[in-house]
């Protein structure tokens, strides 16, 4: 049952035994999974099924430190959440980024990579996907040459491409149609509450921008709303205890996490030994791959560095992200005609669009690249005659740490919810682990005669940007006094409210988030499905 809240009346009341707060990758993907199992769900999605400036506006707030994107800009709060519009990428955590490291502190998770294995198959499949396989090996005859690797810190690693799956098109139809699932669109969280005098919410307050107000009595509540506003709804829900659900360690918020994307030096190599095609996306009947190096997990123990993954592009790549950042007045129109495009048979036209929407986005910075190249020419020296220049491009992983996090502003939006405050710095371990890492690059590639690095200029910093992934604000912890959730992604001191997303990361490593996050909101359906069973509460409607 899909219902607009503007046309709710105000008091209503919903009762149910769960209710799923955010309509994208993470809350889709646990009510698809529960929606055999006898369980009456409210989703509550804050925006409708296309893009509305006002509802978007909700995002806003205020960012400190690093330049960053905008936040009503970076996110997309509409029905499928931001798989409205990202870039495929596909790929699990690593082991060693469940692994607790010595060297860095608030690192390891209380859970395994082996816990979330599991849900690879059935995660590929929402992805569209043909296989759960991220291994070399299951793509070798398929990939170009990568670079001869053997006996270096460093190892070739392949993501898989979703076709930019959109969930809200892939699970919205089945669960529209559910019995036992009513979808409320334009119904905004404002603030939970508890049973008085108990650690279970009793109940959330749900507003639509038009001034009706609802409630719902959930048995059990999933945040799944973001990275950034699963932090704020915890903090600014203070009715009941001063600091926010969750935050009696002061831990909602704190260890916001991105993974930092910047061109940082180049290489000079000899082609013939390998491709450079590994390193761009091919594309096959059923299978779209990507190329790129990584260190090795014995090598980051050896280095004591943070996860990267290092693509080798043209010498004046110039990474653009269409849209992102740009106020939501500007890109609304063509966001609009682009998802118009991608729903019909204009495959090359959405391809077209995305590549002007790149180059217009990348003009300011095609100079910079192009003096960049310049200049790493010169220092190189010299080139052989079957040598060339390449930029080397990291998408790294950021170090937890406790003064990057996002807080309560003191304005407020036009619901009276306290706006988002985000403080976000590159600190110098995430520096550290770029720079050493071309180092070691550099040490091994003259070894195995496969080239040199030339090292960047000292602003290079200035470059990096965001995934936007927005990771690391509720992590997950055995301990509560150093996170937020628990290893079934319940809150510490709540008994009956659950955090998804990637807001329970508690490191990032250097894969794109969504496919792992998705699979932990896999699990955590599961986990509800053996702790709830259905109730005498069935979904009320007005």
């Amino acid at each position: 049952m899909l219902i607009d809240a503007r046309s709710v009346p105000s008091g209503t009341e919903f009762a149910c035994d769960l209710c799923v707060v955010g309509a994208g990758p993470a809350g889709l993907a646990i009510v698809d999974r529960l929606q055999r199992s006898g369980l009456s769900m409210v989703l509550l999605e804050s925006g409708g099924l296309n893009l509305e400036l006002p509802t978007q506006q909700l995002y806003r707030g205020e960012i400190e430190g690093h330049e960053y994107f905008r936040l009503d800009a970076c996110r997309w709060r509409l029905y499928g959440g931001s798989s409205n519009r990202w870039g495929g990428w596909c790929r699990p955590l690593e082991e060693a980024d469940f692994q607790a490291r010595d060297w860095l502190p608030l690192s390891g998770w209380p859970i395994g990579a082996d816990a979330l294995r599991p849900y690879h198959d059935d995660a590929a499949k929402l992805f569209e996907l043909p296989n759960a396989r991220f291994d070399l090996a299951a793509w070798g005859d398929r990939l170009p040459r990568p670079l001869p690797l053997d006996g270096t810190h460093f190892e070739n690693t392949v993501f898989q491409h979703s076709p930019e799956t959109n969930f809200g098109d892939r699970c919205g139809a089945a669960i529209v149609a559910a019995d036992n699932i009513v979808t409320l669109l334009h119904a905004n969280l404002t603030s939970m509450h508890l049973d008085p005098g108990a650690s279970r919410v009793a109940q959330l307050r749900v507003n639509a921008l038009n001034g009706r107000s609802i409630v719902v009595r959930p048995r059990v509540t999933v945040l799944a709303a973001g990275g950034i506003e699963n932090a704020r709804l915890l903090l600014a829900s203070r009715t009941d205890r001063p600091g926010g659900l969750g935050n009696e360690s002061d831990m909602v918020g704190r260890c916001f996490m991105e993974h930092l994307h910047v061109p940082v030096g180049h290489m000079v190599a000899p082609s013939g030994a390998w491709s450079q095609e590994y390193f761009t996306k091919a594309i096959f009947d059923d299978v779209r791959l990507r190329g790129v190096i990584t260190p090795t997990a014995a090598a980051q123990d050896r280095f004591g560095l943070l996860s990267t993954s290092i693509a080798i592009e043209g010498a004046q790549y110039s990474f653009g992200t269409p849209f992102v950042g740009w106020p939501p007045r500007v890109t609304f129109g063509p966001v609009r005609r682009y998802r118009m495009l991608r729903s019909g048979r204009w495959k090359w036209a959405v391809e077209r669009l995305k590549q002007a929407a790149e180059h217009a986005q990348a003009l300011p910075k095609k100079f910079h690249t192009w003096n960049a190249a310049r200049m790493a020419c010169k220092r190189a020296g010299p080139l052989g005659t079957t040598e060339q220049i390449y930029s080397l491009y990291f998408r790294a992983e950021q170090a937890p740490d406790l003064q990057n996090r996002v807080m309560l502003s003191t304005r407020q939006d036009v619901l009276g919810v306290p706006q988002t405050r985000l403080e976000w710095r590159v600190m110098p371990r995430d520096a550290a682990g770029i720079l050493g890492w071309l180092e070691v690059l550099d040490r091994d590639l003259r070894e195995h005669e496969l080239g040199r690095v030339i090292f960047p200029a000292d602003d290079w910093q200035s470059a990096v940007i965001g995934g936007p992934h927005h990771m690391g604000t509720t992590r997950m912890s055995a301990d509560p006094r150093h996170g937020v959730v628990d290893a079934d992604c319940r809150v510490h001191s709540v008994d009956n409210l659950y955090v998804a997303g990637s807001s329970v990361f508690a490191t990032g490593g250097y894969a794109n988030p969504t496919f792992a996050l998705v699979t932990l909101a896999l699990r955590l359906a599961d986990t509800l499905r053996g702790r709830l069973q259905p109730g005498p509460a069935s979904v009320s409607a007005p």
